[in-house]
């Protein structure tokens, strides 16, 4: 069972990672149409706490087994078992995943995703790097139908492919060949509102959007939430908070990878402080606030930031 091999990078390498990920999604795609509710819960919980669903750990085993069997991959580390994880001696290349983000969403039928980085491999393993360091990024969505949005290396664009399954192998087409996120947009999805009524910075920015024509879209889930931002190429998604309602975003797995796709493709990111880009990376359970998205629209989150003495500079 293969994908038709996409080339992504004039590295062989780096694409022959790229193209373990698209056979694992076509994998993960047919575990989540095939399982009952979105999946029996397991007794068991990941570091974070979080109770894991059978689909969860199916999608994680198919992840490293493909990134295994690339022999390009020396480490891999996710969500679900957040710890360098060795896969090939000799291997370039880390990625780190979240295998199913949504999986609290799962069993209502929303969309799901998963969301992947792909780092050059050295000593360190990412300790001490920011997402700057990323080489490629990628997220699918398992939906109506399943697409991925990935940064094409070879073509410096960031693209959308649709996956066709019915010839039993599953291959993934073009279809959006360059996705460029306008200066501007109006709509946004917040998450963690409930930190509103303490945080007065994100309260001002979310009363802007509601007072001015914003439209809200928010499905709770980050992949789908900010995937639409790529596809209908504007828009802002947003998830701060304070110290009784904290951001549980994950760096490595989530945000990093997220904020690469968006500034690849034209828009802006915002941790708070700068681009979630330029966060030093201290350990594999690190997490981050994020807002990601149109350019201006992300421009504003700082100058309220400021207005309310929050930046440093």
């Amino acid at each position: 069972m293969h994908s038709i091999k996409i080339q992504l990078s004039d590295e062989p390498e780096l694409s022959g990672v790229c193209q373990a990920l698209l056979q694992a999604f076509t994998e993960n795609s047919r575990v989540l149409r095939h399982c009952s509710g979105g999946g029996n819960q397991t007794q068991t919980q990941n570091n974070f706490g979080d109770h894991q669903l059978e689909s969860d750990i199916q999608c994680e085993v198919n992840i490293n087994r493909e990134l295994q069997k690339s022999g390009f991959v020396s480490h891999s580390a996710n969500e679900e078992s957040p710890e360098m994880k060795q896969q090939c001696e000799g291997g370039r290349y880390i990625v780190t995943f979240d295998p199913l983000d949504g999986s609290s969403i799962i069993g209502t039928n929303f969309t799901v995703g998963t969301i992947a980085a792909i780092w050059k491999s050295d000593d360190s393993l990412l300790i001490g790097k920011s997402g700057r360091d990323i080489v490629s990024a990628c997220c699918c969505l398992y939906g109506s139908r399943t697409t991925v949005i990935i940064y094409n290396q070879k073509e410096d664009k960031v693209q959308e492919y649709t996956l066709f399954d019915s010839d039993k192998q599953g291959h993934w087409e073009l279809t959006k060949g360059n996705i460029q996120i306008k200066q501007k947009g109006n709509i946004f999805s917040p998450g963690n509102l409930r930190s509103i009524i303490n945080h007065n910075a994100y309260r001002e920015v979310l009363e802007y959007y509601f007072h001015n024509g914003y439209t809200l879209r928010y499905t709770g889930g980050m992949a789908p939430d900010i995937c639409q931002i790529f596809l209908k190429e504007i828009g802002v998604f947003s998830l701060f908070g304070d110290a009784k309602n904290p951001c549980k975003l994950r760096y490595l797995y989530e945000c990093a990878p997220l904020a690469f796709l968006i500034e690849k493709a034209g828009g802006k990111s915002f941790n708070g402080e700068s681009s979630v880009l330029d966060t030093v990376i201290n350990g594999y359970e690190q997490k981050s606030e994020i807002a990601v998205g149109s350019a201006e629209d992300i421009e504003f989150f700082r100058q309220v930031w400021k207005k309310h003495g929050l930046l440093k500079n």
